[in-house]
């Protein structure tokens, strides 16, 4: 564990953080994504030297503590909101598990990963901090490593008013299957979180376009390319996997 340096929040400014925790395994599609993250993460199992993970934007554990049982990966859990770090720290308890305070624009360790993963979080940088993410991901990774996503992708925008209602189009579908499953407070999440996104405060989601280019133009080579779901609907974005090459 690293010890927090300047107190810092992301997240934690639009979303109640112990709610997160109990309720986002919940969310459309999030179990269908972890398991296809952690069966591949499985492949890479060897008899030689653990798989050295860096898994970015680890929020409160929910993925590190899967993470956390493959016994063959050696996982620093970097994570930026101070509240969140907190809660990530007393939720772990592992020593193949390295808590940092830390940021993805700024914090590497010169090609040491096998992999860089992150579930739920690349979407948490700004847009004009794109190229300084992607290229610090790069940097963190060694030859023929590979970047792992798992995350939210919105249908097509070109204008900040499309932008808004893709945002809509997207959460709509999440609110929607939440509320059949009478997940109320996965609901009032996902609301607040489209808020974040509509207002610019914290959530900046990529189209499938704008993201794909953002890490071809980093150096990155797609691998695989998956949507979880929705399957039956086209035009609202979905949750997928990206696995890209470096």
């Amino acid at each position: 564990m690293v010890n927090p340096g300047k107190p810092t929040r992301e997240m934690s400014r639009y979303i109640d953080i112990d709610e997160y925790h109990a309720v986002e395994r919940t969310h459309a599609f999030y179990e269908d994504m972890l398991a296809y993250i952690i069966n591949d993460l499985k492949s890479m199992e060897t008899q030689g030297e653990k798989i050295r993970v860096l898994e970015w934007g680890a929020g409160t554990g929910l993925v590190t503590e899967e993470l956390a049982k493959l016994p063959h990966l050696d996982v620093t859990a970097l994570e930026y909101d101070s509240e969140c770090y907190e809660f990530l720290c007393k939720h772990i308890d592992d020593n193949s598990i390295t808590c940092v305070h830390g940021d993805i624009l700024t914090y590497y360790e010169e090609n040491k990963f096998d992999v860089v993963l992150s579930v739920f979080a690349h979407d948490h940088v700004h847009y004009e901090k794109a190229t300084g993410q992607v290229a610090n991901i790069r940097r963190n990774l060694r030859d023929g490593g590979r970047y792992i996503m798992g995350g939210e992708i919105l249908p097509k925008y070109e204008t900040p008013e499309e932008r808004a209602q893709s945002l809509i189009s997207y959460h709509s579908i999440i609110v929607e299957q939440a509320l059949a499953e009478q997940h109320f407070r996965l609901a009032q999440l996902e609301i607040d979180a489209l808020e974040s996104g509509v207002k610019m405060i914290g959530d900046f989601k990529r189209h499938e376009a704008l993201f794909e280019n953002e890490m071809e133009s980093g150096g990155f080579s797609l691998n695989t390319k998956k949507k979880m779901g929705p399957l039956d609907k086209s035009d609202v974005g979905g949750v997928y996997v990206y696995i890209y090459d470096r």
